[in-house]
């Protein structure tokens, strides 16, 4: 039998194909190798880590490492993280032992805005004896004396021990808001005096939460705050350009100042409620009457509308009056000239632009907490501006 021949033109229309089925097998095959060789890599990363816990274990070491002899994650190290939920916000913190004492650590923010906090361990102990709150000048970090006497707790840092680049760290924190405690290894990416920057892949939720060094297990930092990816073609390519994520230094001294607990969290709430009137100043200085409303639906952000700021607020007076003058309009039942209904719509602006301004004459953050303290700098500015719009319709 003689072998099947091909016109030439039809054999160069198979080459490409050949070439392409060639190429393919070649990437699978190469696929599979790159997925064999991570198993791999990942089999030994697994029993380094546990000849490592042996090692310190040997050394005398273990107490502070990480892993446990079998390169799991010590329970005593999880069961010193605890849980935080409040009516306003969920977050993390962890237990730690310094100057002879057992302190609760967390981010200022996690416990700021609420008014009914419970805290418990990760293996569901549930603490209510506490001294009084120490809130960190320069930092959003808390500490208070825990009164409970826990069995498990975290050794810090000591002060002004190293932390360079590429030290490989885990964040242990309440990811997510779930009530579970999860632990992320990454690295320290950058510091300064205050900071450190890793790449762990901490969330909301973790905020509170212990940075601890693998080597060691002892805390290097408190897990504070993310900032989002830049969206430009200076930060294309960059560090910028992605999620960054931040800790406060721990391996540092801290100037502590003491305040009752309640005194915090009562100023933290004044904040709060300050700065949702600029938020309603500023949603009220997008209205515009017209035929069909008052353009409830103008965007105050990408997220928030009139509306939505409108809703959180509805049992105040003002925002009454103003969807009722909404409702009228859009229903075409408002009979007033464009006059009057100018007259009385600036008669609303005039009367949240007096209270905005009473509100801010009446703010007082001299005596707050550092953390309370820096936000309010910047909730001043904002209600001044949200000032100036409402005058600027007036």
């Amino acid at each position: 039998m003689r072998p099947l021949s091909f016109p030439s033109a039809m054999k160069r229309k198979f080459i490409p194909v050949a070439l392409f089925l060639g190429m393919s097998l070649l990437d699978c095959s190469a696929e599979m190798d790159r997925e064999e060789a991570i198993r791999e890599i990942d089999a030994k990363i697994a029993a380094l880590q546990k000849e490592k816990a042996k090692l310190l274990a040997e050394s005398g070491e273990s107490p502070s490492a990480l892993h446990d002899e079998n390169g799991k994650v010590s329970h005593r190290i999880t069961n010193s993280v605890v849980i935080i939920e409040g009516d306003k916000s969920v977050g993390t913190g962890f237990v730690a032992m310094t100057e002879g004492k057992k302190y609760l650590y967390t981010a200022a923010h996690v416990f700021g805005g609420n008014s009914k906090l419970t805290i418990r361990s990760s293996a569901g102990t549930e603490f209510k004896k506490f001294g009084d709150l120490q809130a960190a000048e320069g930092a959003d970090l808390i500490r208070l004396e825990m009164l409970d006497d826990p069995a498990h707790y975290l050794e810090l840092a000591p002060v002004d021990s190293l932390v360079p680049l590429n030290t490989e760290i885990a964040a242990l924190g309440n990811g997510g808001g779930n009530g579970v405690v999860a632990v992320e290894t990454g690295k320290v990416l950058g510091t300064s005096a205050d900071l450190l920057e890793v790449d762990a892949a901490i969330i909301q939720g973790n905020s509170g939460g212990p940075v601890v060094e693998l080597a060691t297990g002892k805390v290097v930092g408190e897990v504070t705050h993310l900032t989002s990816a830049r969206k430009d073609i200076w930060s294309e390519g960059t560090r910028q350009g992605e999620v960054r994520r931040f800790a406060c230094r721990l391996n540092k001294e801290w100037k502590w100042t003491t305040y009752k607990t309640g005194t915090f969290l009562n100023d933290s709430r004044a904040l709060e409620e300050f700065d949702e009137l600029t938020r309603l100043c500023f949603a009220i200085a997008q209205l515009e009457p017209g035929e069909s409303g008052l353009r409830l639906n103008a965007r105050l952000s990408e997220d928030t509308t009139v509306l939505s700021v409108f809703d959180k607020n509805k049992e105040n007076d003002l925002v009454r009056s103003l969807i009722g003058m909404n409702t009228e309009l859009s229903s075409r039942k408002m009979s007033l000239s464009d006059a009057e209904l100018n007259k009385k719509f600036r008669s609303l602006l005039a009367q949240a632009e007096a209270r905005a301004s009473r509100s801010n004459q009446a703010f007082k953050p001299q005596g707050f907490a550092w953390f309370l303290r820096n936000r309010a700098t910047f909730s001043v500015d904002a209600r001044n501006e949200s000032i100036l719009a409402l005058k600027r319709r007036l």
